[in-house]
């Protein structure tokens, strides 16, 4: 099962929300745009002032986030993070140094349950593909590579730093909370009334929803394993995010085993748990991506305490 389907019905969830609105408002009738990127359907729905100037900067950029975090895109700043040497000092551009800056306060937070240098672990298992589990000692050799001392990030000099050659970084648990904390503050310094951005289960919602009295927003979280649509609770927020990271999204059978993508950074094998999925309501979609993954590879009194720790909301379903 793909990231996409996820993406797909997180598109179908908030025109039940939100599409009236965009849709019905004859004075401002609102923009709409959808294109694929981070290997999910990004959809942007905006209205007011300039919000088709908005929603097309917003994709400019999206599409540049999307180039330099890219995994598997030859020439992007992943890529080429991948493909130093141990000891290469890498000068980072602006968009990677804040990503980088997040994961690594997260990172430490957390203890490690989020990790973006678990890269050659996640590679061993292929989510993306039949699947694989692959041996104890694959993983064990793979863990050696990553962990904490795995890229050495240096804040003031704005640079990373490998231990190893073989060391990895993957932006996939990570990238589009950034995309949607860039999409946010684009939208706002158009002056649009209101937004939502939707980038496959990371939702960023600008302005006021002048469809209901309250002006809130209102965010379905979708039942673990149901059909698109399918949900059991509306959050109700103001301007703000709403990620969720579930084991639903990618995850793959085995003689009768399920196996899903969210690895415990301790063990290397996907996190046991007797929950799907993680939500995390907050200001901020990148802390978002990155609480949501560390939440639910620590687990509800762990996640809790650090989602407190944060000041976010969170929900383990």
């Amino acid at each position: 099962m793909k990231k996409f389907v996820w993406g797909f019905s997180a598109v179908l969830l908030l025109t039940a929300f939100a599409g009236l609105y965009f849709k019905g408002n004859l004075q401002n009738p609102g923009v709409e745009k959808t294109e694929f990127l981070f290997d999910t359907y990004c959809s942007v729905s905006a209205y007011g002032h300039d919000a088709k100037e908005a929603v097309d900067a917003v994709f400019r950029e999206l599409r540049e986030i999307h180039n330099i975090t890219d995994f598997y895109r030859e020439g992007s700043e992943v890529s080429r993070i991948n493909s130093a040497k141990k000891d290469e000092v890498i000068t980072l551009s602006d968009h990677m140094f804040e990503i980088i800056s997040v994961a690594k306060k997260v990172e430490s937070e957390s203890g490690g349950a989020f990790d973006i240098s678990l890269a050659p672990v996640s590679a061993l298992w292929e989510f993306d593909k039949d699947g694989r589990v692959p041996s104890d000692l694959e993983i064990k050799n793979a863990l050696e590579i990553c962990g904490r001392d795995a890229i050495i990030f240096d804040a003031e000099k704005r640079t990373v730093v490998k231990k190893t050659d073989d060391a990895k970084i993957d932006l996939g648990g990570i990238a589009k909370g950034y995309a949607g904390d860039v999409a946010v503050k684009i939208l706002k310094s158009y002056g649009v009334g209101g937004a939502i951005v939707d980038l496959g289960g990371n939702i960023c919602c600008v302005g006021e929803n002048r469809d209901v009295k309250d002006k809130k927003w209102r965010i379905g979280l979708q039942k673990p394993f149901e059909v698109a649509g399918e949900y059991d609770q509306v959050v109700h927020i103001d301007e703000g995010s709403v990620v969720t990271s579930g084991t639903y999204q990618r995850y793959f059978e085995k003689d009768g085993k399920k196996y899903h993508h969210i690895l415990d950074t301790k063990t290397g094998f996907p996190k046991d748990a007797d929950y799907s999925s993680v939500t995390i309501v907050g200001e901020s979609s990148l802390y978002g991506d990155c609480l949501a993954t560390a939440c639910f590879v620590l687990g509800k009194e762990d996640g809790e305490a650090l989602a407190k720790e944060f000041g976010v909301e969170i929900y383990f379903k």
